[in-house]
């Protein structure tokens, strides 16, 4: 966890073999990089809610992948930036899409504004990760489609 703060990732047992029974942690970093810059004690409760409903984002994102597309994805992840970053993109927007949009922003608000995280982290958030305007566009698109009356075909 050398360049991540937070990671959800499947546990790797005999029941990862199957979907149904498959694992999932997360995991928090305690490398410095971050923890010298971040106390978690001392965030903002909705920056924490944010920060989690990202990472179970992921989770989501991995509960209909098989055993090979598992597999698959950590390989895309670790070897092609392109992939982690739509996976990175796709786990804010599945949260988002399940009601944590307000929290997303407020994450990422925070960690881009916090004055004493190093320009390099900064500079992978952006890289990597959703902006606050298309955040802002996502709670957009996700309030109008929640307000839309269902429509019933007779």
């Amino acid at each position: 966890m050398k360049r991540s703060t937070m990671r959800a990732q499947p546990v790797f047992n005999c029941s990862f073999f199957r979907r149904a029974t498959r694992h999932y942690r997360v995991d928090f970093s305690d490398h410095l990089e971050v923890t010298r810059h971040v106390c978690v004690q001392e965030l903002p409760k909705e920056v924490v809610i944010g920060w989690f409903a990202h990472e179970l984002g992921h989770i989501i994102d991995y509960l209909n992948r098989p055993v090979l597309g598992m597999i698959s994805f950590g390989l895309g992840y670790a070897l092609w930036s392109r992939y982690m970053r739509e996976a990175e993109r796709r786990a804010d927007t599945i949260a988002v899409n399940h009601g944590f949009g307000q929290e997303i922003l407020a994450t990422k608000e925070y960690l881009m504004k916090h004055t004493t995280l190093p320009p390099h982290y900064k500079s992978r958030l952006k890289k990597y990760y959703l902006s606050a305007d298309e955040i802002e566009g996502l709670i957009l698109a996700w309030e109008e489609s929640r307000e839309m009356p269902a429509v019933v075909e007779l």
